[in-house]
């Protein structure tokens, strides 16, 4: 992704793409848009997209797992928590600054399960290396990206 002068230092970014479903997400069916979900959520991070169907959005912030998203919804859409929330892990595409010589580093600051690490080159700029048996998949590494460089993964297995 190429980012104008007035982006990179403003923090505008390119909207992310791909909807992720709520932590324990079962189906949409059933679903009736009422927003309880939205409220609940102590991070701010859950979203009615168009046809008032919740996702998330880490633009903002991160997924804690609090649960409260599944405790406030009054219909059976969620599966126990004993459960995993999800099988989303993460990914950084070659958008990374790193891959074009710039030194950043905020993702792997911003992971607390540590699952991105960065490896020193012979060029001096260290590269992302992501360890997806680390991931929670919370989000809390796309946020902070200047490029929007970092994601998740829908297909980790």
């Amino acid at each position: 992704m190429v980012l104008s002068r007035r982006e990179f230092f403003t923090g505008q970014r390119k909207a992310v793409t791909g909807a992720i479903a709520l932590p324990w997400w079962r189906h949409q069916a059933g679903c009736d848009g009422c927003g309880r979900c939205v409220a609940a959520c102590t991070t701010q991070i859950v979203q009615l997209a168009a046809g008032a169907q919740p996702q998330l959005s880490f633009q903002h912030g991160e997924c804690t797992f609090c649960g409260a998203c599944a405790d406030a919804c009054p219909q059976p859409l969620f599966h126990p928590r004993d459960h995993q929330p999800w099988q989303q892990r993460i990914h950084i595409s070659r958008d990374c600054i790193t891959f074009q010589g710039v030194n950043c580093r905020s993702c792997q600051e911003s992971c607390e399960q540590q699952a991105i690490r960065f490896r020193l080159t012979a060029n001096g700029i260290a590269q992302p290396e992501t360890m997806p048996q680390l991931c929670t998949g919370c989000g809390a590494c796309i946020a902070p990206c200047p490029v929007s460089a970092t994601g998740l993964d829908h297909e980790y297995k």
